[in-house]
């Protein structure tokens, strides 16, 4: 949609070593977003907590982030709610990559994620009344 309704400036990442979204005038203010359905945490794979090399995919870990957690989609749950979304510049030492070297996971620092990231939305949690006797 944003690309969309602003041409000229974004557009969809197209090769793997572009961000999610391609702001044209300025590569260096694109945006990576990162989904995830645990609550608060965002990864990544393993690659966001090395350093760039050929053996990885070249994208460029620091930058500005839309983190979205939203809820799981189960069977119970067929229409899952977005729980936050935060924005922010994160560094490439703000991922850490999993200790086992067969991990292909990172996340975020927790000091990254919650100092890093501004909060835009949070879904409102709303308290079950209780019933009657």
């Amino acid at each position: 949609m944003l690309a969309k309704k602003h041409l000229e400036d974004f557009r969809k990442g197209k090769i793997k070593s572009e961000k999610d979204v391609v702001y044209n005038p300025d590569d260096e203010l694109s945006i990576e977003i990162k989904t995830s359905s645990d609550g608060t945490n965002l990864y990544g794979n393993r690659s966001y907590g090395q350093k760039n090399s050929e053996n990885n995919s070249g994208k460029k870990k620091e930058g500005y982030y839309i983190g979205v957690n939203f809820e799981k989609y189960t069977d119970v749950n067929h229409d899952p709610q977005i729980k936050k979304i935060r924005f922010g510049w994160i560094d490439h030492e703000d991922w850490v990559p999993q200790k086992k070297e067969t991990g292909q996971q990172a996340k975020l620092d927790k000091d990254a994620r919650d100092h890093k990231l501004k909060l835009i939305y949070e879904l409102k949690k709303t308290r079950k009344r209780k019933k009657k006797e």
